[in-house]
């Protein structure tokens, strides 16, 4: 069996590395995203949600607190908050990206301290957006390249 071997030298080599790098920040171009108003009031709705007590960890905590026996439910802020977005960036695809939002809580830092968050945000089956999950920065910079 014969082995094939290509060699590239002078302006082969530099068109074939300028097409690499083109193809390469082609393919990251397409996955930086912008998100939708309806996302952004998706994600919104979210945020305060978890401001308030009721996000996901919040209720597994009240769960394990009943099965303990504290029946006590926490009060509710009697206004929701005002989550306001300083920026929002995303990436991924256009049906499930990961969205990285710098939020102020009714004009402040949120009360838990995190002013940027990472949410994995996708389509729902007959339309809109819903918030999927938490995320992290790496996994928000790693979907640039799935």
């Amino acid at each position: 069996m014969s082995e094939t071997q290509i060699e590239l030298r002078g302006w082969h080599a530099a068109a074939a590395l300028a097409i690499l790098l083109a193809l390469g920040g082609l393919r990251v171009y397409i996955r930086v995203q912008t998100v939708p108003d309806d996302g952004q009031s998706a994600v919104r709705g979210y945020l305060v949600r978890d401001y308030e007590g009721l996000g996901p960890g919040a209720l597994a905590q009240r769960v394990s607190e009943y099965r303990a026996g504290q029946r006590d439910l926490p009060s509710l802020p009697a206004t929701p908050p005002d989550v306001q977005f300083l920026s929002v960036a995303a990436h991924g695809s256009p049906g499930t990206m990961v969205v990285r939002v710098e939020v102020t809580e009714d004009g402040g830092p949120p009360s838990d301290g995190r002013s940027v968050r990472y949410l994995v945000l996708t389509t729902k089956f007959g339309g809109g957006w819903m918030v999927l999950a938490q995320s992290d920065a790496y996994r928000y910079y790693t979907s640039l390249f799935d």
